[in-house]
């Protein structure tokens, strides 16, 4: 288990990395695809059957499909124009020292260990993942999920709304 978890974080890293280091905007996509995948592998290594499914289909699927043929619209061949310089690397290293501090905090202070779940292991593990994930996201969480539901029909037809604005 332990060297399968050292294999996928490497991929995650390596990937991740890939995201940020690649200079065509189609490479940058598919390495975010690949780390999304990844992320995938790992929440399946934890038993979180369901999560995996969510994350292969939502993120990997649908999400990054979604941005490569954006991209491929775009003309991903043009060079991006970045002109060097004034304060944009204060903003970033000012960022980088925050998000490293806090992750510090996290890393030092294992003990702290937060609120116990609704469902202990034993619970998840009778009923099973995916049901147990079932019961509470339309038990306890009914209303966040439809309010989140509405908000995604409302964002669709607005990105409707205004594509077909444009082509008028």
């Amino acid at each position: 288990m332990v060297v399968g978890f050292a294999i996928v974080a490497a991929w995650e890293l390596v990937t991740a990395i890939g995201v940020v280091a690649f200079r065509k905007p189609m490479y940058n996509a598919l390495s975010l695809v690949a780390n999304m995948l990844g992320l995938a592998v790992l929440f399946l290594m934890l038993n979180a059957q369901f999560l995996f499914a969510a994350q292969i289909i939502v993120y990997a699927g649908a999400v990054m499909v979604l941005f490569v043929f954006i991209i491929a619209l775009m003309n991903p061949e043009a060079d991006i124009s970045f002109r060097p310089g004034g304060t944009e690397w204060i903003y970033g290293v000012v960022f980088g020292v925050i998000f490293a501090a806090l992750l510090a905090a996290l890393l030092f202070n294992r003990g702290l260990t937060g609120r116990p779940g609704a469902f202990t292991p034993e619970v998840i593990a009778a009923a099973g993942n995916v049901q147990t994930i079932g019961i509470a996201l339309y038990t306890r969480f009914l209303f966040p999920v439809e309010v989140t539901s509405v908000l995604l029909l409302v964002a669709a037809v607005g990105a409707v709304y205004l594509a077909m604005r444009r082509i008028r």
